[in-house]
């Protein structure tokens, strides 16, 4: 990896960029929000930034970090283009709607980091933040593409892992998405208990108050984009804890 580009400067992309930056890999960096690039820039993510097309034409893998309708966005006006990159990914946590979406798109590989945090935007970014973590990819079909993929993913300190897209949007559902939606509602209603709540947390409501914290406008982008399943798997966990509360005490 000569040169990387970041599409997408917050969280992901930054921290992308600044792993990528302190193995010695030159990063370019593109935001549609120029106080977000400006940010990472500061911030040492990325040594420089520039337009869309010049991030296209000069580096041999890009990283399209945005959320998941920006993504599909994105590759949706790169079908058809002769690519100059060698590697293409994403890194948005629906893979489904991202895998259609990329037809006709050369060089691209459908990725997932399962990394994050409750902060979000450049300044919240960690050079640490995919070590030791697990990445999920979609195989392209391609092994000597998914192979350039997966060095990639070696280099930012993750473990790669292949998946098909529709389980996996069912799985994260699970693991991921409703948790994140149980997590805003227990806070919102330990919050209605009064303003001494903090006191009578244990670990448990912390770390439940830590995820609420998470950008909502995102995480409602992210649940509308895997809707289905998360209203299978969140009615299927109501349900579960509906019929527990009743057998209490019998």
């Amino acid at each position: 990896m000569r040169v990387l580009g970041i599409v997408g400067t917050g969280l992901i992309g930054a921290s992308i960029g600044l792993r990528a930056r302190h193995d010695g890999t030159r990063v370019l960096g593109f935001d549609a929000d120029e106080n977000a690039a400006a940010a990472a820039l500061a911030l040492g993510a990325i040594d420089e930034t520039v337009e869309r097309e010049r991030l296209y034409r000069e580096c041999d893998v890009v990283v399209i970090a945005t959320p998941p309708r920006a993504t599909c966005e994105e590759l949706t006006a790169l079908r058809g283009r002769a690519p100059a990159w060698d590697v293409l990914l994403d890194v948005a946590s629906v893979k489904r709607v991202v895998v259609e979406s990329a037809t006709g798109v050369g060089n691209f590989v459908a990725s997932h980091p399962l990394a994050g945090s409750e902060g979000s935007g450049p300044q919240a970014a960690r050079a640490d933040l995919f070590a030791g973590r697990r990445w999920a990819y979609v195989p392209s079909g391609d092994e000597k593409l998914d192979a350039r993929l997966r060095a990639f993913i070696s280099r930012m300190g993750a473990d790669a892992f292949p998946c098909d897209g529709a389980r996996h949007d069912r799985i994260v559902a699970v693991t991921s998405h409703v948790p994140q939606l149980a997590a805003r509602l227990a806070a919102r209603r330990i919050r209605e208990i009064g303003d001494d709540y903090e006191q009578y947390c244990g670990p448990a409501a912390r770390e439940l108050l830590r995820l609420s914290r998470s950008p909502q406008a995102l995480w409602d982008e992210i649940l509308a984009e895997n809707v289905l399943e998360v209203k299978a798997e969140g009615t299927a966990l109501a349900q579960s804890i509906l019929a527990a509360c009743r057998r209490l005490g019998n």
